[in-house]
């Protein structure tokens, strides 16, 4: 083997060498800040209770007849005296809107047969108010307009976002405030957020369906005034915190 070849392969072994060896101390600079790295893993959460602002009612008509036509013009002019009553609250046309319409035969059950006896129309409204000390009053008078039921009174929140951001900034600072308990505690300091997970933020909206309203009814003897109660925003978080 000449000199030149011999060259080139000691030239090529040197080369591996040198990466092997920049490997190693790149991999060993790794784990030493691996190491060097002390986390703390907490979760936060927040919980505020919240006055509504707005309630949705659903208010519903339901009648039969012996004919289709009749059954829905019947139906018809019933809906169309709940909303003339309900306007006159003063509660816009916009506020109000059909969320569900069915007509359907009604059958003879007796001895098996499939004779017609008549037609069924349901149609259901939901009214949006934004004072909600009148939701009594709006439901006193779609009753007292023909209404037959009263299926659900819903109580939310005109702008629940600002209620959601607030509420989650406390369950970070509850996060942060027990990281540094902890870190305290071991002598050390936060100094630094690895990561964060937000988690749920919710609002549990106050809802009254049609059985519950019933209840309320047979036990006072009134339909109104009904008492909506605070609504609860929630948020729930998890930070890994760097130490030192």
């Amino acid at each position: 083997m000449n000199y030149k070849v011999k060259e080139v392969l000691f030239m090529r072994k040197f080369s591996l060498v040198g990466l092997v060896m920049a490997l190693c101390i790149l991999f060993s600079c790794s784990l030493v800040q691996a190491q060097d790295l002390r986390t703390i893993s907490v979760d936060g959460s927040s919980t505020i209770k919240v006055a509504p602002d707005k309630a949705t009612i659903s208010i519903s008509i339901e009648n039969t007849a012996k004919d289709a036509k009749l059954a829905s013009a019947q139906n018809a002019q019933i809906m169309q005296n709940i909303q003339s009553a309900i306007l006159g609250l003063a509660i816009t046309k916009d506020k109000m809107q059909t969320t569900n319409y069915n007509l359907y035969p009604v059958y003879n059950t007796k001895d098996n047969s499939r004779e017609i006896i008549g037609y069924n129309v349901s149609n259901e409204i939901t009214v949006t108010i934004d004072n909600i000390d009148m939701v009594g009053t709006v439901i006193d008078t779609a009753i007292n307009a023909g209404a037959s039921n009263v299926n659900s009174i819903e109580f939310g929140l005109k702008d629940s976002q600002v209620y959601k951001d607030k509420v989650l900034q406390q369950a970070i600072a509850d996060a942060k405030r027990k990281a540094q308990v902890v870190a305290n505690s071991l002598g050390k300091s936060i100094v630094n957020v690895v990561s964060v997970n937000t988690g749920s933020t919710y609002i549990e909206a106050k809802n009254f369906n049609n059985a519950m309203y019933m209840r309320a009814a047979d036990a006072t003897g009134v339909t109104s005034p009904i008492q909506s109660g605070d609504i609860s925003v929630r948020a729930n978080v998890s930070v890994v915190f760097e130490m030192n």
